[in-house]
């Protein structure tokens, strides 16, 4: 194992260097078989206002003597972060030793903090990539539509959202706590979290893991667009390899006839880009379902693409959770734009195209969105210390772009399927790395390898 040479700036002990707080821990709310604390704690909604929105912040105490905490967002992004922790204890019971681990319900979502904005938080269905600029305007309309009723509980909190305005919190959380600097497990959008508050406060970070996360770091966004339609490609090959000759063609001939008109599939049709999306959701789970895939392509030629259908949910590709935050953390673009660039990833990734949510979704969901980005991607600061990462088949690529703007760094790489191999998967291999690095900043060999 390789130990971290810092500047001895940074060796100063990361606990106890600020006055901090008083937070009054009482036992949460609901709480059951795992015992935790909650505190509230009052942020300002935005840098320079007066008023004031309420963080509920959970603990789970150090079982040993305490030489600092580490902060921990489990992505989504969704509001209920404290639940999630109170779910998942055991992960933590190496950093639990000398650390308290503490999370807190983000602002405007449902959960513990207040308060809430009144919004759908469901399913979200991707559009159709529009044929002409009329039916860019409608998707534009209805989206603000939707915005604005979700923006009418609270127009200020709904346009600080973003995960700057998290990173903002952050850093209130670390003062109330008295801690020096920060440790910070961010794992899948919970690493977009991470990268923000380095950012903003790249001088008050002793560690920072990011699991199965985005690249919000980049610093040419349609770049990173071209690196993510790579990386799915990348990830579809291996299923096409196991397919055997000719599947390729046939899988591109199948994509280009529903572009042409799409494919009926139970109580719905398919087009091409839809038809992408839902094969790489189904490779997301493995070698298991590389056979039925290849069944639902036979099937799809023949005009039935209901082996698509996914076994839940709405029938239609889609991303849960509403959209707020989404909208506020990365760039948009008009129908030109976005046609230019989903024709570009297409002639990059034949067999995957923009089938991805933020080559897709995002683009048509955030349309005529109320409020402006306020968070875009920007580049880590050199000066951070060492970060660590993780990741799966579908998400080491684009972690690694993250930790490798920062020296010294490591990613380590799952060679399977899945997401989130800290939090998620509970994989004892990266949970035994994350856990000497958070407590002892000790790093794993580069290229390390977790089965």
């Amino acid at each position: 194992m390789l130990k971290l040479l810092l500047p001895l700036l940074l060796l100063t002990p990361p606990h106890a260097a600020e006055p901090a707080k008083s937070l009054d821990w009482q036992p949460c709310p609901g709480d059951g078989v795992v015992a935790m604390d909650c505190a509230d704690l009052a942020v300002p909604i935005t840098p320079h206002s007066g008023r004031t929105i309420t963080l509920k912040i959970a603990r789970l105490k150090a079982t040993g003597p305490r030489k600092g905490s580490v902060l921990v967002n489990f992505g989504g992004p969704q509001g209920r972060q404290i639940a999630a922790l109170r779910s998942r204890p055991r992960i933590f019971e190496q950093i639990r030793a000398s650390m308290d681990v503490l999370t807190w319900d983000p602002r405007g979502y449902p959960g513990l903090s207040g308060p809430a904005l009144d919004c759908d938080w469901g399913f979200l269905r991707t559009p159709r990539f529009p044929a002409d600029q009329a039916g860019f305007d409608q998707l534009a309309a209805a989206n603000r539509a939707r915005a604005d009723r979700c923006r009418t509980t609270d127009p200020a909190l709904f346009d600080h959202m973003d995960s700057g305005s998290d990173a903002r919190d952050i850093e209130a959380i670390r003062v109330a706590l008295g801690e020096r600097r920060v440790n910070f497990v961010g794992t899948s959008y919970g690493g977009v979290l991470g990268q923000a508050y380095a950012r903003q406060y790249p001088h008050r970070v002793r560690t920072l893991y990011v699991d199965g996360t985005g690249n919000h770091s980049a610093r040419d966004w349609e770049r990173e667009l071209d690196a993510i339609a790579r990386d799915n490609e990348n990830f579809v090959r291996r299923f096409l390899d196991w397919a055997g000759p000719g599947t390729e063609q046939r899988w591109q001939a199948l994509i280009a006839k529903a572009a042409r008109e799409p494919i009926p599939a139970a109580n719905t049709t398919y087009d091409g880009t839809q038809l992408q999306a839902l094969a790489f959701l189904t490779l997301r789970r493995g070698p298991g379902q590389w056979a039925p895939l290849l069944s639902a392509i036979t099937a799809a030629e023949a005009g039935d693409a209901s082996g698509f259908v996914p076994t839940s949910g709405d029938p239609n590709p889609g991303v849960p959770g509403g959209g707020v935050k989404e909208c506020l953390d990365h760039p948009r673009a008009g129908h030109r734009q976005s046609a230019r660039t989903a024709e570009r990833l297409r002639r990059i990734a034949p067999d995957t195209g923009a089938s991805f949510p933020l080559a897709w979704h995002l683009p048509l969901t955030c349309a005529g969105w109320p409020a402006p980005v306020t968070n875009p991607p920007s580049p880590l600061p050199a000066t951070l210390p060492p970060l660590l990462g993780a990741g799966t088949w579908q998400d080491h690529a684009p972690t690694k772009r993250v930790t490798d703007q920062v020296p010294g760094s490591r990613t380590i790489r799952h060679d399977g399927p899945g997401h989130n191999l800290f939090a998620g998967m509970a994989n004892a291999c990266v949970i035994d790395h994350v856990s000497r690095y958070v407590v002892d900043r000790e790093l794993p060999p580069a290229d390390a390898l977790c089965p």
